[in-house]
Protein backbone atom coordinates (compact mmCIF):
# COMPACT_ATOMS: atom_id res chain seq x y z
CA UNK A 1 0.00 0.00 0.00
CA UNK A 2 2.90 2.12 0.86
CA UNK A 3 3.59 4.82 -2.20
CA UNK A 4 6.88 4.38 -3.24
CA UNK A 5 7.87 8.64 -2.62
CA UNK A 6 11.19 9.97 -1.46
CA UNK A 7 10.93 12.16 1.40
CA UNK A 8 13.45 15.38 1.89
CA UNK A 9 16.66 14.19 2.69
CA UNK A 10 19.18 16.90 2.36
CA UNK A 11 18.93 19.42 4.56
CA UNK A 12 21.61 22.32 5.31
CA UNK A 13 21.92 24.25 8.63
CA UNK A 14 23.70 27.45 9.11
CA UNK A 15 25.49 28.22 12.87
CA UNK A 16 24.31 31.08 15.20
CA UNK A 17 21.34 32.65 16.71
CA UNK A 18 19.74 33.71 13.32
CA UNK A 19 20.08 30.10 11.88
CA UNK A 20 18.23 28.77 14.88
CA UNK A 21 15.43 30.94 15.05
CA UNK A 22 15.31 30.52 10.94
CA UNK A 23 14.61 26.93 11.35
CA UNK A 24 10.99 27.64 12.58
CA UNK A 25 10.62 29.84 9.62
CA UNK A 26 11.32 26.67 7.61
CA UNK A 27 7.72 25.28 8.74
CA UNK A 28 5.37 26.89 6.32
CA UNK A 29 7.65 25.65 3.36
CA UNK A 30 7.52 22.61 4.31
CA UNK A 31 3.81 22.40 4.95
CA UNK A 32 3.74 23.81 1.38
CA UNK A 33 5.61 21.10 0.24
CA UNK A 34 3.64 18.50 1.69
CA UNK A 35 0.06 19.68 0.00
CA UNK A 36 2.03 20.17 -3.12
CA UNK A 37 3.57 16.77 -4.08
CA UNK A 38 5.49 16.40 -7.21
CA UNK A 39 7.89 19.47 -6.78
CA UNK A 40 11.01 19.11 -9.42
CA UNK A 41 14.38 17.69 -8.19
CA UNK A 42 16.52 19.60 -6.24
CA UNK A 43 14.28 22.71 -6.06
CA UNK A 44 15.91 24.98 -3.58
CA UNK A 45 12.66 26.38 -1.02
CA UNK A 46 14.11 29.38 0.20
CA UNK A 47 13.15 29.78 4.06
CA UNK A 48 14.69 33.27 5.15
CA UNK A 49 18.15 32.08 6.71
CA UNK A 50 18.36 28.31 5.30
CA UNK A 51 17.66 26.41 2.49
CA UNK A 52 15.78 23.00 1.96
CA UNK A 53 17.05 21.01 -0.84
CA UNK A 54 14.02 18.55 -1.99
CA UNK A 55 13.66 15.39 -4.15
CA UNK A 56 10.77 14.86 -6.60
CA UNK A 57 9.41 11.24 -6.32
CA UNK A 58 10.51 8.77 -8.64
CA UNK A 59 6.67 7.90 -9.74
CA UNK A 60 3.58 9.42 -9.42
CA UNK A 61 1.65 6.78 -7.29
CA UNK A 62 -2.05 7.30 -7.25
CA UNK A 63 -3.43 7.93 -3.89
CA UNK A 64 -6.13 5.13 -3.05
CA UNK A 65 -9.93 6.03 -3.44
CA UNK A 66 -12.24 5.09 -0.22
CA UNK A 67 -16.02 4.26 0.16
CA UNK A 68 -17.86 4.51 3.25
CA UNK A 69 -20.78 3.11 4.12
CA UNK A 70 -22.52 2.31 7.65
CA UNK A 71 -25.07 -0.80 7.55
CA UNK A 72 -28.30 -0.58 9.98
CA UNK A 73 -28.62 -2.88 12.67
CA UNK A 74 -32.63 -2.88 10.63
CA UNK A 75 -31.03 -3.85 7.69
CA UNK A 76 -29.91 -7.25 9.02
CA UNK A 77 -32.19 -10.38 8.36
CA UNK A 78 -32.35 -13.37 9.91
CA UNK A 79 -30.81 -16.58 8.64
CA UNK A 80 -31.11 -19.18 11.05
CA UNK A 81 -31.27 -19.05 14.99
CA UNK A 82 -29.22 -17.04 16.23
CA UNK A 83 -27.89 -15.70 12.90
CA UNK A 84 -28.28 -12.54 11.15
CA UNK A 85 -26.43 -11.57 7.21
CA UNK A 86 -26.51 -8.27 6.16
CA UNK A 87 -27.82 -6.96 2.62
CA UNK A 88 -24.67 -7.33 0.36
CA UNK A 89 -22.78 -3.98 -0.37
CA UNK A 90 -21.72 -3.00 -3.66
CA UNK A 91 -19.12 0.22 -3.76
CA UNK A 92 -18.92 1.87 -7.27
CA UNK A 93 -15.81 0.38 -7.39
CA UNK A 94 -13.43 -3.03 -6.83
CA UNK A 95 -11.83 -2.84 -3.59
CA UNK A 96 -8.84 -4.80 -2.54
CA UNK A 97 -9.06 -3.34 1.04
CA UNK A 98 -11.78 -3.83 3.80
CA UNK A 99 -12.11 -2.12 7.18
CA UNK A 100 -14.42 -1.90 9.83
CA UNK A 101 -16.12 -1.14 12.73
CA UNK A 102 -19.38 -1.95 14.98
CA UNK A 103 -21.60 0.15 17.35
CA UNK A 104 -23.79 -1.32 19.48
CA UNK A 105 -24.25 -1.69 23.75
CA UNK A 106 -25.85 -5.40 24.57
CA UNK A 107 -27.29 -6.42 27.36
CA UNK A 108 -25.64 -7.89 29.90
CA UNK A 109 -24.64 -11.72 28.97
CA UNK A 110 -25.00 -10.95 25.76
CA UNK A 111 -22.84 -11.43 22.63
CA UNK A 112 -21.51 -12.07 18.71
CA UNK A 113 -18.95 -13.16 16.50
CA UNK A 114 -19.03 -11.25 13.58
CA UNK A 115 -17.95 -12.38 10.14
CA UNK A 116 -17.66 -11.10 6.52
CA UNK A 117 -17.71 -12.55 3.03
CA UNK A 118 -16.69 -10.90 0.12
CA UNK A 119 -18.08 -11.17 -3.78
CA UNK A 120 -15.77 -11.38 -7.03
CA UNK A 121 -16.46 -10.77 -10.97
CA UNK A 122 -16.03 -14.52 -11.48
CA UNK A 123 -19.42 -15.23 -9.37
CA UNK A 124 -17.03 -16.67 -6.49
CA UNK A 125 -17.41 -16.01 -2.80
CA UNK A 126 -15.22 -16.27 0.13
CA UNK A 127 -15.77 -18.50 2.81
CA UNK A 128 -16.96 -16.68 5.53
CA UNK A 129 -13.72 -14.77 7.32
CA UNK A 130 -14.09 -14.23 11.26
CA UNK A 131 -14.35 -10.50 11.76
CA UNK A 132 -14.08 -10.38 15.25
CA UNK A 133 -16.72 -10.66 18.80
CA UNK A 134 -18.13 -8.44 21.35
CA UNK A 135 -19.58 -8.87 24.69
CA UNK A 136 -19.60 -12.92 26.03
CA UNK A 137 -18.86 -15.57 23.88
CA UNK A 138 -18.01 -19.01 24.46
CA UNK A 139 -14.32 -19.09 24.92
CA UNK A 140 -11.57 -20.46 22.25
CA UNK A 141 -9.07 -22.86 23.53
CA UNK A 142 -5.36 -21.26 22.25
CA UNK A 143 -4.65 -18.36 20.44
CA UNK A 144 -6.22 -17.29 17.48
CA UNK A 145 -4.82 -17.02 13.79
CA UNK A 146 -5.84 -14.40 11.29
CA UNK A 147 -7.66 -16.32 8.79
CA UNK A 148 -7.15 -16.61 5.33
CA UNK A 149 -8.34 -18.26 1.96
CA UNK A 150 -7.05 -18.36 -1.43
CA UNK A 151 -7.49 -14.54 -2.59
CA UNK A 152 -6.51 -12.76 0.85
CA UNK A 153 -7.03 -12.71 4.80
CA UNK A 154 -8.16 -10.64 7.53
CA UNK A 155 -5.22 -8.90 9.56
CA UNK A 156 -7.44 -9.24 13.12
CA UNK A 157 -9.40 -6.38 11.74
CA UNK A 158 -8.49 -5.07 8.25
CA UNK A 159 -9.22 -7.21 4.97
CA UNK A 160 -6.25 -7.45 2.72
CA UNK A 161 -6.86 -9.00 -1.12
CA UNK A 162 -4.53 -10.37 -3.34
CA UNK A 163 -7.76 -10.06 -6.34
CA UNK A 164 -10.48 -7.26 -6.45
CA UNK A 165 -13.88 -7.90 -4.67
CA UNK A 166 -17.00 -6.11 -5.75
CA UNK A 167 -19.30 -6.84 -2.74
CA UNK A 168 -19.31 -7.69 0.66
CA UNK A 169 -21.51 -8.71 3.54
CA UNK A 170 -21.59 -9.38 7.40
CA UNK A 171 -23.01 -12.02 9.62
CA UNK A 172 -24.13 -11.56 13.15
CA UNK A 173 -23.72 -14.98 15.45
CA UNK A 174 -25.14 -14.69 18.70
CA UNK A 175 -23.08 -16.82 21.48
CA UNK A 176 -23.47 -15.07 24.55
CA UNK A 177 -25.41 -16.37 28.07
CA UNK A 178 -28.49 -15.33 26.49
CA UNK A 179 -29.73 -15.12 23.48
CA UNK A 180 -29.16 -11.72 20.96
CA UNK A 181 -31.47 -9.30 21.53
CA UNK A 182 -29.80 -5.88 19.90
CA UNK A 183 -28.07 -6.07 16.34
CA UNK A 184 -24.97 -4.24 15.81
CA UNK A 185 -24.90 -1.33 13.22
CA UNK A 186 -21.65 -2.03 11.03
CA UNK A 187 -19.61 0.84 9.32
CA UNK A 188 -17.18 -0.46 6.57
CA UNK A 189 -14.80 1.61 4.17
CA UNK A 190 -13.94 -0.46 1.47
CA UNK A 191 -10.31 1.08 -0.60
CA UNK A 192 -8.88 0.49 -3.76
CA UNK A 193 -5.56 1.12 -3.44
CA UNK A 194 -3.83 1.62 -6.88
CA UNK A 195 -7.01 3.30 -8.70
CA UNK A 196 -6.99 3.89 -12.31
CA UNK A 197 -9.03 6.37 -14.04
CA UNK A 198 -11.91 4.50 -14.30
CA UNK A 199 -11.97 3.71 -10.70
CA UNK A 200 -11.39 7.54 -10.39
CA UNK A 201 -14.78 7.88 -12.54
CA UNK A 202 -16.98 6.44 -9.29
CA UNK A 203 -15.43 8.28 -6.78
CA UNK A 204 -18.10 9.09 -4.10
CA UNK A 205 -17.02 12.18 -1.62
CA UNK A 206 -16.50 12.05 1.91
CA UNK A 207 -19.15 11.78 4.18
CA UNK A 208 -17.67 11.20 7.53
CA UNK A 209 -14.81 14.68 7.52
CA UNK A 210 -16.11 16.94 5.10
CA UNK A 211 -13.29 18.90 3.09
CA UNK A 212 -12.73 22.50 4.68
CA UNK A 213 -10.78 25.34 2.71
CA UNK A 214 -7.46 26.10 3.76
CA UNK A 215 -7.46 28.15 6.90
CA UNK A 216 -5.28 30.58 8.69
CA UNK A 217 -7.09 29.27 12.29
CA UNK A 218 -5.23 27.06 14.37
CA UNK A 219 -7.27 24.76 16.09
CA UNK A 220 -5.71 22.70 18.42
CA UNK A 221 -7.57 20.96 20.89
CA UNK A 222 -6.42 20.54 24.42
CA UNK A 223 -6.71 17.16 24.98
CA UNK A 224 -4.92 16.10 28.23
CA UNK A 225 -2.20 13.79 28.60
CA UNK A 226 -3.28 10.16 30.08
CA UNK A 227 -0.60 7.41 31.11
CA UNK A 228 -0.57 3.71 30.80
CA UNK A 229 -1.49 3.15 34.40
CA UNK A 230 -4.29 1.75 36.17
CA UNK A 231 -6.15 3.76 38.67
CA UNK A 232 -2.80 2.73 41.48
CA UNK A 233 -0.01 3.84 39.15
CA UNK A 234 0.90 0.59 37.89
CA UNK A 235 2.49 0.49 34.16
CA UNK A 236 0.42 -1.55 31.47
CA UNK A 237 2.51 -2.07 28.78
CA UNK A 238 1.84 -1.87 25.04
CA UNK A 239 -2.17 0.25 26.30
CA UNK A 240 -1.74 3.12 24.29
CA UNK A 241 -4.86 3.14 22.58
CA UNK A 242 -6.57 2.72 25.72
CA UNK A 243 -4.98 5.50 26.83
CA UNK A 244 -5.58 7.64 23.64
CA UNK A 245 -9.04 6.61 24.11
CA UNK A 246 -8.83 7.72 27.63
CA UNK A 247 -7.40 11.11 26.77
CA UNK A 248 -10.34 11.31 24.11
CA UNK A 249 -13.23 11.01 26.50
CA UNK A 250 -11.63 13.03 29.12
CA UNK A 251 -11.06 15.88 27.12
CA UNK A 252 -15.02 15.37 26.57
CA UNK A 253 -15.32 15.91 30.38
CA UNK A 254 -15.69 11.98 31.12
CA UNK A 255 -12.91 10.38 33.09
CA UNK A 256 -12.31 6.55 33.09
CA UNK A 257 -9.94 4.59 34.67
CA UNK A 258 -7.31 2.54 32.09
CA UNK A 259 -8.50 -0.87 33.54
CA UNK A 260 -12.48 -0.20 32.48
CA UNK A 261 -11.34 1.10 28.49
CA UNK A 262 -8.87 -2.18 28.68
CA UNK A 263 -11.69 -4.64 29.82
CA UNK A 264 -13.31 -3.57 26.50
CA UNK A 265 -10.02 -3.45 24.07
CA UNK A 266 -8.28 -6.19 24.38
CA UNK A 267 -8.86 -9.51 22.20
CA UNK A 268 -8.18 -12.12 24.66
CA UNK A 269 -8.25 -14.92 21.15
CA UNK A 270 -6.13 -12.85 19.33
CA UNK A 271 -4.26 -12.11 22.60
CA UNK A 272 -4.27 -8.20 21.05
CA UNK A 273 -4.44 -4.82 22.76
CA UNK A 274 -5.36 -2.76 19.27
CA UNK A 275 -7.80 -3.85 16.98
CA UNK A 276 -9.81 -1.05 15.30
CA UNK A 277 -13.59 -2.14 16.02
CA UNK A 278 -13.22 -2.68 19.53
CA UNK A 279 -11.78 0.45 20.24
CA UNK A 280 -14.44 2.14 18.56
CA UNK A 281 -17.07 0.66 20.37
CA UNK A 282 -15.72 0.71 23.85
CA UNK A 283 -16.62 4.48 23.04
CA UNK A 284 -19.56 3.26 22.48
CA UNK A 285 -20.19 1.37 25.91
CA UNK A 286 -18.82 4.46 27.39
CA UNK A 287 -21.68 6.26 25.81
CA UNK A 288 -20.07 7.84 22.82
CA UNK A 289 -20.67 8.16 18.99
CA UNK A 290 -17.42 6.85 17.11
CA UNK A 291 -16.60 5.97 13.83
CA UNK A 292 -13.75 4.33 11.75
CA UNK A 293 -12.23 6.67 9.06
CA UNK A 294 -9.52 7.01 6.90
CA UNK A 295 -7.65 10.46 6.16
CA UNK A 296 -5.98 10.43 2.87
CA UNK A 297 -5.15 14.53 3.06
CA UNK A 298 -4.86 17.79 5.81
CA UNK A 299 -8.08 19.29 4.48
CA UNK A 300 -9.99 16.21 5.92
CA UNK A 301 -7.85 16.21 8.91
CA UNK A 302 -8.27 20.11 9.71
CA UNK A 303 -12.18 19.89 9.32
CA UNK A 304 -12.78 16.91 11.10
CA UNK A 305 -10.70 18.58 14.28
CA UNK A 306 -13.04 21.85 13.75
CA UNK A 307 -16.33 20.03 14.41
CA UNK A 308 -14.58 19.43 17.52
CA UNK A 309 -13.72 15.53 17.10
CA UNK A 310 -11.08 13.62 18.56
CA UNK A 311 -9.08 11.49 16.04
CA UNK A 312 -6.89 8.63 17.79
CA UNK A 313 -4.17 8.18 14.58
CA UNK A 314 -2.70 4.47 13.89
CA UNK A 315 0.94 5.53 12.89
CA UNK A 316 4.18 3.45 12.48
CA UNK A 317 7.45 4.60 11.89
CA UNK A 318 10.09 2.40 10.54
CA UNK A 319 13.79 2.90 12.33
CA UNK A 320 15.34 2.59 8.32
CA UNK A 321 13.79 5.46 6.76
CA UNK A 322 14.63 9.04 6.30
CA UNK A 323 12.71 11.69 8.47
CA UNK A 324 13.54 15.49 9.01
CA UNK A 325 12.66 16.17 12.81
CA UNK A 326 10.80 13.58 14.62
CA UNK A 327 10.44 12.83 18.53
CA UNK A 328 11.69 9.91 18.43
CA UNK A 329 13.80 6.98 16.60
CA UNK A 330 11.35 4.66 16.31
CA UNK A 331 7.97 3.16 16.96
CA UNK A 332 6.15 -0.06 16.06
CA UNK A 333 2.41 -0.10 16.20
CA UNK A 334 1.59 3.01 18.01
CA UNK A 335 -1.83 5.13 18.88
CA UNK A 336 -1.94 8.89 19.23
CA UNK A 337 -4.57 11.50 19.95
CA UNK A 338 -4.44 14.26 17.17
CA UNK A 339 -4.80 17.76 18.60
CA UNK A 340 -4.94 19.77 15.60
CA UNK A 341 -2.49 20.95 12.31
CA UNK A 342 -1.10 25.14 12.42
CA UNK A 343 -1.09 26.79 9.48
CA UNK A 344 2.42 26.67 9.99
CA UNK A 345 2.66 23.12 8.90
CA UNK A 346 2.97 21.48 12.24
CA UNK A 347 1.03 18.47 13.55
CA UNK A 348 0.20 18.45 17.40
CA UNK A 349 -0.46 14.84 19.19
CA UNK A 350 -1.06 13.73 22.07
CA UNK A 351 1.07 10.62 23.04
CA UNK A 352 1.28 8.51 25.86
CA UNK A 353 4.74 6.58 25.24
CA UNK A 354 6.32 9.96 26.15
CA UNK A 355 4.46 10.33 29.73
CA UNK A 356 7.89 9.61 31.98
CA UNK A 357 9.62 12.67 30.22
CA UNK A 358 7.27 15.01 29.98
CA UNK A 359 6.88 15.52 26.64
CA UNK A 360 3.96 14.14 25.38
CA UNK A 361 1.58 16.76 26.43
CA UNK A 362 1.09 18.67 22.57
CA UNK A 363 4.29 16.54 20.53
CA UNK A 364 4.73 18.74 17.86
CA UNK A 365 5.56 16.99 14.23
CA UNK A 366 5.98 18.10 10.98
CA UNK A 367 3.35 17.38 8.15
CA UNK A 368 5.84 15.26 6.24
CA UNK A 369 6.91 13.32 8.57
CA UNK A 370 3.53 12.43 10.26
CA UNK A 371 2.16 12.13 6.85
CA UNK A 372 4.59 9.11 6.37
CA UNK A 373 4.05 7.35 9.21
CA UNK A 374 0.24 7.94 9.16
CA UNK A 375 -0.94 8.33 5.76
CA UNK A 376 1.38 6.52 3.97
CA UNK A 377 2.31 3.56 6.37
CA UNK A 378 -1.60 3.02 8.17
CA UNK A 379 -3.33 4.16 5.57
CA UNK A 380 -4.65 7.57 7.25
CA UNK A 381 -6.61 4.92 9.36
CA UNK A 382 -8.02 7.17 12.27
CA UNK A 383 -10.79 5.68 14.73
CA UNK A 384 -13.03 9.42 15.67
CA UNK A 385 -14.32 10.17 18.59
CA UNK A 386 -17.31 12.58 18.36
CA UNK A 387 -18.26 14.95 21.43
CA UNK A 388 -21.28 14.60 23.54
CA UNK A 389 -24.34 17.19 23.20
CA UNK A 390 -23.37 20.44 24.58
CA UNK A 391 -19.67 19.64 24.81
CA UNK A 392 -17.38 22.63 24.47
CA UNK A 393 -14.40 22.93 22.48
CA UNK A 394 -11.69 23.77 24.80
CA UNK A 395 -8.07 24.77 22.66
CA UNK A 396 -4.88 25.47 23.44
CA UNK A 397 -4.04 28.74 24.33
CA UNK A 398 -0.29 29.68 23.65
CA UNK A 399 1.46 26.50 21.59
CA UNK A 400 5.21 26.30 22.06
CA UNK A 401 7.65 26.80 19.20
CA UNK A 402 8.59 23.97 17.06
CA UNK A 403 10.86 21.95 19.90
CA UNK A 404 13.90 20.19 17.94
CA UNK A 405 16.44 21.65 15.11
CA UNK A 406 15.00 20.90 11.40
CA UNK A 407 17.14 17.84 10.24
CA UNK A 408 18.90 17.17 13.32
CA UNK A 409 19.97 13.60 14.07
CA UNK A 410 17.55 11.86 16.39
CA UNK A 411 18.90 9.29 18.60
CA UNK A 412 16.34 8.41 21.07
CA UNK A 413 15.70 4.91 21.88
CA UNK A 414 11.91 4.76 23.55
CA UNK A 415 11.66 1.65 26.15
CA UNK A 416 8.03 1.04 24.78
CA UNK A 417 8.53 1.01 21.01
CA UNK A 418 5.48 -0.94 20.66
CA UNK A 419 2.09 0.81 20.84
CA UNK A 420 -1.65 -0.62 21.01
CA UNK A 421 -1.67 -1.06 17.36
CA UNK A 422 -2.36 -4.75 16.99
CA UNK A 423 0.19 -5.22 19.43
CA UNK A 424 0.50 -9.28 20.24
CA UNK A 425 0.43 -9.72 23.75
CA UNK A 426 3.82 -12.39 25.27
CA UNK A 427 2.33 -15.68 25.11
Amino acid sequence: MEANIKSIHTFRLLRGARAVLGMFLMIPSIQSLADQPGRAAGTAIQTGSADIMTSAPETAAAKPIDWRKRIMAQAMKSAGAGTWVSPAVKPPFPFDELIYDWNVRLPRDEGFRLYLQTGFATGDESPWLYAGHWGVVKPMAGKRDNPKFDCGEVDQDHLKLTAAALTCRFKVVSEGDKPLTTLPSIGLIATITTPTAAHRGGKVPRSSAPRAPPSETTTILDIPLRAQEDTNGYHLKDRCQSAALASAMEYFGKSVPLEHIICYTTDPEYRSFGIWPRTINTAVEHGFRAYLDRFRDWDSVRATVAQNKVILCSITMPEKDSYIAPPYKRMDGHIVALNGVTPDGRVVVTDSALVKDGRGRLLQWLIPDFEKIWMRNKGGVGMVICPPPGAKMRLVDNLPPFPRPIGAQTTETLETTAGDDKTTAPK
